[in-house]
């Protein structure tokens, strides 16, 4: 509990030098309505009661997820933008219609991996490069991009920059199966316009759902 309070202490030192202000940690009550993949019925005989904070009954099926009366479709974001792009390009994803959750899960590389990592990048990078151009093949747009965000990369390396391992997913929300459905399209044509390609999470959609609670996971 002492190194519990004290890392909260330094999170919240941090987070107010990024003119970031933060309210005081969750209690149990607040945590479980966070948490509550649905919105819990009253007890029956007591409208101001609340009810159960977790589904009576859950229904995993290859694409989605059913909990109680909510289906659930969980993606994991496979390609962020590529082109330069501003700091509201989540809105369409974010602002539109529907019930969608997004999350962004990161974790910090240590300084001597994320080098390695680096420089293994960088020089396999140019063996690619040197075997292409001795079989003939012209570089394309796109290989030039991918190199100059390995160099990149290195460099802000060596500047002192930290390195973050990052991953995001998007779980959409329904009453029904056909709505469900439609949610999902509505989803993916508003991820488009965000420029990201999403994949949707097929055989592991309970999993998944865990993966847009304020839990930290995602990251392997």
């Amino acid at each position: 509990m002492e190194a519990l309070a004290r890392e909260l202490r330094l999170l919240d030192g941090q987070l107010r030098s990024a003119d970031l202000a933060a309210g005081p940690p969750l209690d149990v009550a607040s945590l479980r309505v966070l948490l509550a993949p649905v919105a819990p019925p009253p007890v029956a005989g007591n409208g101001s009661a609340p009810g159960p904070r977790w589904p009576l009954a859950s229904d995993e099926a290859w694409s989605a997820w059913r909990a109680d009366g909510s289906w659930h479709a969980t993606y994991w974001v496979a390609e962020w933008p590529r082109l330069e792009v501003g700091p509201d390009f989540l809105a369409p994803l974010l602002l539109s219609g529907g019930r969608r959750a997004v999350s962004l899960t990161m974790a910090p590389v240590a300084p001597g991996r994320a080098a390695r990592e680096a420089v293994a990048a960088r020089t396999a990078d140019l063996a690619d490069e040197e075997l292409r151009s001795r079989a003939g093949f012209v570089p394309t747009a796109r290989r030039r991009r991918e190199a100059d965000g390995v160099t990149r990369r290195e460099a802000e390396l060596a500047d002192g920059h930290a390195e973050l391992r990052f991953s995001g997913y998007v779980t959409v929300s329904a009453p029904s199966r056909a709505a469900l459905e439609e949610a999902c399209a509505e989803a993916e044509h508003a991820a488009q316009a965000s420029h990201l390609e999403v994949r949707r999470l097929y055989g592991r959609q309970a999993e998944a759902f865990t993966w847009t609670l304020p839990l930290g996971r995602g990251l392997t």
